[in-house]
């Protein structure tokens, strides 16, 4: 179903040498589509019908289902599809969801089909189409984006995606952001389906605060995966079992007796809040974003800082006077 875009020599290609075997045999199998697609613009549409730079490949329903399901898709939601095809995305995750859905094509004949087949579907209230290149579409709204689309696309959208709201879903068939490793990864009809939910951002220093008790948090991020370290009262504290799920953050540390307490919280941008588990009383706590304490030599502290921190939470006048040594 997927407006599959630079298919078959995506953004960067080297060569056949640059691509893994299942991304070949993708590549093949596109390939070997029947010309009778080389149909031009505006006629019926055809599995395999080229765009600009790709081919129409439709998404099976099973797989479909289970995207929407993995992305815990509501009628809260909205439902982005980017390279929507003849619209089956969108009007499933209108008819079967409830979600309000959008499907961004490039090619007319295949926005008309959608609009007929929502139309006939009873879900046109729900679910809209637009004609427009992927790169151009508005995401603001989205809470969740659908994608079937070629390795080299999604290199392109990667900087995008991750600068939607957190928590944003992402789903794909087949195809995956590269270095950012998926969420989750489910197997349905000997196909895959990926699903990433968009991080908050955490790097930094944090001074965490709970009744009578507090110690400082330093966090290091790439995409999802977190490290920590922790400091009470001058001495180094384990943080352990760190997790980060869009807006939702876990950790591990240690009370004063050595007893475990494990937290689970959620990110509002500059603050956390939530609840810990101990061998007490559970206890709320909270966080707030600070900036690391200036005690070593100045060099020792700027050798340290990007080890240690997010650059974005150093003052400019630190960042200005490491960058002058």
């Amino acid at each position: 179903m997927r407006q599959t875009r630079n298919l078959l020599y995506p953004s960067g290609y080297r060569g056949f040498e640059s691509l893994s075997l299942r991304h070949f045999l993708w590549l093949l199998l596109f390939a070997c589509v029947p010309a009778v697609a080389q149909q031009p613009p505006g006629g019926a549409p055809q599995i395999g019908q080229p765009s600009r730079d790709s081919v129409w490949v439709p998404t099976p329903e099973r797989v479909m289902r289970r995207m929407l399901q993995m992305a815990d898709t509501t009628r809260r939601d909205v439902v982005v599809d980017l390279g929507s095809g003849d619209g089956r995305i969108p009007i499933y995750a209108a008819k079967h969801f409830g979600a309000r859905a959008i499907g961004v094509e490039l090619e007319a004949n295949l926005v008309a089909l959608s609009r007929e087949k929502a139309t006939a579907e009873g879900v046109s209230h729900l679910a809209s189409f637009i004609q427009q290149d992927l790169f151009e579409a508005d995401l603001a709204r989205a809470t969740v984006i659908a994608l079937y689309i070629s390795p080299g696309v999604m290199s392109r959208l990667k900087p995008r995606l991750l600068e939607l709201n957190p928590g944003t879903r992402i789903v794909s068939h087949q195809f995956t952001l590269e270095d950012w490793a998926p969420d989750e990864t489910i197997r349905v009809e000997n196909r895959t389906a990926h699903l990433w939910v968009v991080p908050a951002s955490v790097a930094g220093h944090w001074s965490v605060e709970l009744p009578g008790e507090s110690f400082l948090l330093g966090l290091e991020q790439r995409y999802q995966a977190l490290s920590a370290t922790g400091e009470r009262d001058g001495s180094s504290l384990a943080v352990i079992g760190l997790n980060l799920r869009g807006t939702e953050i876990w950790f591990t540390a240690f009370d004063r007796d050595g007893s475990v307490r494990h937290f689970r919280g959620a990110v509002q941008g500059a603050r956390m809040t939530g609840d810990s588990e101990g061998e007490g009383t559970p206890l709320r706590w909270s966080a707030r974003r600070v900036q690391p304490k200036v005690s070593a030599s100045p060099d020792s502290q700027c050798a340290a800082a990007p080890r240690l921190w997010n650059r974005r939470t150093l003052t400019p006048r630190f960042i200005a006077a490491c960058s002058a040594k």
